[in-house]
C-alpha cells in the first residue's frame, strides 16, 4: 500500500506547465503520536488521491516530524524529522503545539523547504477532497478565518501589546492582526521565512508568561503566529468559512462548499431526544492499534436516513439531509482511504511503547526520509 511512488514520480514529470518550484509544496507538522499518526496515514493517503488530478499545482508533501527519534510512518509518508524542542512532548506533553515554530524554523533551512514556491501548512486531521490551485500573481497569503480568534476580545489587547516589539506598539491595531492560524495556510516560502523569527519568539514567549497562556489557551499559537505575521507585515486574505477554497468543518458546515479538504476538528451525536443513535469523533483513536490496524477500527458512517428522522445534534442543530451528506462524504473519504492502508508491524512495532525498539529508518534529521526503507529494531 506504498502507493506506487515510481508512477507517482513519472505523473509530476509529466507537468510541463510546472517548473520545479513553482508549484504547492504541503507541511503538516506532527509529534508522532499515535492519535496524530492515525489521522496522518488518512490525510496522507486522500492528498495521493488528488494530487494529480486535473487543476491540481500539488508539488510536494512534507510531513514535518518534530521528535527526538524516527516513528513508525518513515516508511509511509515522506518526513523530515527534526528534534523536538521538548523531549517530553516526544511522549506526552501539556502542549506540543508549542514545538512548532522551532521546527518549522529548522525546516526552512532545508533543502526539503526549497521544493515550491508556496507552502501550504495543514493539519493531521484533514481529509482531501479536490487539489488546490496557485494563487493569482500578487497574491498574499491566504488563510482560514477561525471566529474563535479574536484579538479584540476585552482582555486580549493587553496581551497582545506586551509581546510585540516595543516600538511597534503604537504602530499595530488590534483590526491588523488576522484572525487565523497557521494552518490551513498557503503562503510563499519567502514570507513565511520573514515571519519565522518572531512566530518562534511569540510562542517561546507566551509560554513562558502564566497569564498570557492563560488568557490565550489552547490556541495561544495560534494567536503567536497571527501577531508574528502583523509584526513583520505579511499579509493574510483571511477566507471565511462556506465561502473558503481551504476546509470545511462538518458538523458545523453543513456542505462542502469551494473546500479542497475536510477538518474533522468537532465531533458529532445523533440523538432522538435523549438516545444517542449514531456518533463520531477523532479522540479515541489515541493508540497504537488504530495507527497499525487501521481496518479494524473503521468509523461508521452516520444511518443512511439520518437526515429525514428528526435528529438533532448535541448542540441542538437539526441534523438535516445536507449535514447527513456532508458527514456520510467526509468518513466514507476517510474509510476508502483506510481500505488501502497496510497494516503496520506489530510484533514488536516500533518506537511508541516502552516494550518496543526505536524506529530507525538511517533518515538523517534535517532531511527528507525518502520512504522506501523497511523498520528495522535498534539493536538491543
Amino acid at each position: 500500500g506504498g502507493g506506487g511512488g515510481g508512477a507517482a514520480g513519472a505523473q509530476e514529470q509529466a507537468k510541463p506547465a510546472l517548473t520545479k518550484g513553482t508549484g504547492i509544496h504541503v507541511m503538516s507538522t506532527s509529534n508522532g503520536s499515535p492519535y496524530l499518526n492515525w489521522q496522518t496515514r488518512i490525510m496522507y493517503r486522500t492528498f495521493q488521491k488528488v494530487k494529480d488530478l486535473p487543476g491540481s499545482d500539488l508539488l510536494h508533501f512534507t510531513r514535518l516530524l518534530h521528535r527526538r527519534a524516527d516513528d513508525e510512518l518513515m516508511a509511509e509518508v515522506p518526513t523530515v524529522r527534526v528534534d523536538s524542542l521538548h523531549a517530553a512532548c516526544d511522549k506526552w506533553c501539556e502542549f506540543p503545539v508549542a514545538d512548532r515554530p522551532n521546527a518549522v524554523k529548522k525546516w526552512l533551512a532545508s533543502e526539503d523547504s526549497r521544493r515550491g514556491e508556496w507552502i501550504l501548512m495543514i493539519e493531521t486531521d484533514y481529509v482531501w477532497r479536490k487539489p488546490i490551485s496557485l494563487p493569482p500573481p500578487g497574491s498574499p497569503a491566504i488563510a482560514f478565518h477561525f471566529h474563535y480568534i479574536n484579538p479584540r476580545y476585552p482582555s486580549l489587547p493587553e496581551v497582545m501589546k506586551k509581546l510585540m516589539p516595543p516600538e511597534m506598539r503604537d504602530k499595530i491595531k488590534m483590526s491588523d492582526i488576522p484572525c487565523t492560524g497557521p494552518a490551513p495556510t498557503m503562503i510563499r516560502r519567502d514570507d513565511l521565512a520573514r515571519l519565522i523569527d518572531e512566530w518562534e519568539r511569540m510562542a517561546a514567549e507566551i509560554e513562558a508568561d502564566p497569564v498570557a497562556k492563560q488568557k490565550l489557551g489552547w490556541v495561544r499559537e495560534m494567536y503567536a503566529y497571527d501577531l508574528a505575521a502583523a509584526v513583520v507585515g505579511v499579509a493574510h486574505r483571511v477566507e471565511d468559512p462556506g465561502k473558503t477554497m481551504m476546509i470545511a468543518q462538518p458538523p458545523a458546515d453543513s456542505s462542502i462548499g469551494n473546500a479542497a479538504m475536510y477538518h474533522y476538528t468537532w465531533g458529532a451525536d445523533y440523538l432522538s431526544g435523549s438516545d444517542r443513535v449514531w456518533s463520531w469523533d477523532k479522540r479515541p483513536y489515541i493508540d497504537v492499534k488504530h495507527v497499525r490496524e487501521p481496518a479494524k477500527w473503521k468509523p461508521e458512517l452516520p444511518p443512511a436516513d439520518g437526515g429525514t428522522r428528526g435528529l438533532r445534534l448535541q448542540d441542538g442543530k437539526s441534523v438535516d439531509k445536507d449535514l447527513n451528506d456532508v458527514l456520510t462524504d467526509m468518513l466514507t473519504t476517510m474509510r476508502g482511504a483506510i481500505d488501502e492502508l497496510d497494516e503496520l508491524p506489530n510484533a514488536p512495532g516500533c518506537g511508541w511503547l516502552d516494550t518496543e525498539p526505536a524506529c530507525d529508518f538511517g533518515c538523517m534529521a534535517g532531511e527528507l526520509c525518502v520512504p522506501n526503507k523497511t523498520w528495522k529494531a535498534a539493536a538491543k
